[in-house]
């Protein structure tokens, strides 16, 4: 699928972040409207999906009661008129609580496309994205829109790996992914994850972390402990091809043939349980070559 170029600037798309304006002022200024906040919809491509109700938000709701709103929303029309929420959601939810029958609004016509960079942006500079949110995004680019991680990359003004690390999120069970939403685990525990190589092994981890409160350091060493016995584990069983032949060699001696592999050399030793077992193996050995 073609993208086609969003064409704007950032500055244009989302409102100055040091434009004031107060509730008083009712005539139109630089194209901002006041709507009835019953009037304006939540988007389904807003990328951030948890909202807390902390203290922060607690401060911004008594500011707004106090002095208004100072930094208009963002939004686009929907029809019978709605209106659907761009930059501005968590303002705008200050708002509602604050009791405010309407609010100052930019409205632009902007594509779904454009709506999801847009918000994604907004979220970003502000840092109301926690890292999963972040990926979710990400995700909805590529799939919906078609967009690579270079291109999301140049979009959002991260590098091409940062994109590719937090799309590699998606990849933990369901459980990890939660806690990373709630933050009860760090994107340093996930990335420590998904080094493991199965799903079980992340979450009996996982769980670990957090009965224990492990940091990300002790996550990692505790991961690489794992990995390093996987890999003695490895290393001690032998190639499946060996395995074939000693099974083979074993049939036609009618005997145990074990293997062993020993400074870059393989040995079939064969396994007698008593002297008259040998004899019988010379037998066969001078049969098969005639002798």
């Amino acid at each position: 699928m073609k993208k086609k170029a969003l064409g704007k600037g950032l500055s244009e798309l989302i409102p100055d972040i040091d434009q004031e304006i107060s509730l008083q002022e009712k005539t139109d200024h630089k194209g901002i409207r006041f709507i009835p906040v019953d009037h304006i919809l939540f988007s389904p491509l807003q990328p951030r999906l948890v909202y807390k109700e902390d203290e922060e938000f607690e401060e911004l709701v008594k500011s707004i009661k106090e002095t208004g709103i100072l930094q208009p929303i963002l939004v686009r029309e929907k029809g019978e008129g709605l209106f659907e929420c761009i930059a501005g959601e968590r303002r705008l939810r200050a708002c509602k609580k604050a009791g405010l029958s309407e609010v100052p609004a930019i409205i632009k016509n902007l594509s779904d496309e454009e709506v999801l960079i847009v918000a994604l942006i907004e979220n970003l500079q502000r840092k109301n994205l926690n890292p999963l949110e972040e990926a979710i995004a990400y995700k909805n680019l590529v799939e919906k829109f078609g967009y690579t991680q270079e291109e999301i990359a140049a979009k959002v003004g991260k590098d091409r790996t940062t994109v590719a690390n937090l799309l590699r999120l998606l990849n933990l069970p369901q459980e990890i992914q939660q806690d990373l939403m709630e933050e009860k685990l760090t994107v340093g525990h996930a990335k420590a994850l998904l080094s493991l190589s199965s799903k079980e092994q992340q979450l009996e981890v996982r769980n670990i972390i957090l009965q224990k409160g492990l940091s990300v350091r002790e996550t990692e060493r505790l991961v690489n402990k794992l990995l390093a016995g996987e890999k003695a584990k490895k290393l001690k069983q032998p190639d499946p091809n060996l395995l074939y032949l000693s099974e083979e060699i074993s049939k036609l001696v009618g005997t145990k043939v074990n293997i062993k592999i020993q400074n870059k050399k393989t040995y079939f030793i064969f396994e007698f349980e008593e002297p008259e077992r040998v004899e019988d193996f010379l037998e066969t050995l001078k049969k098969a070559f005639g002798i």
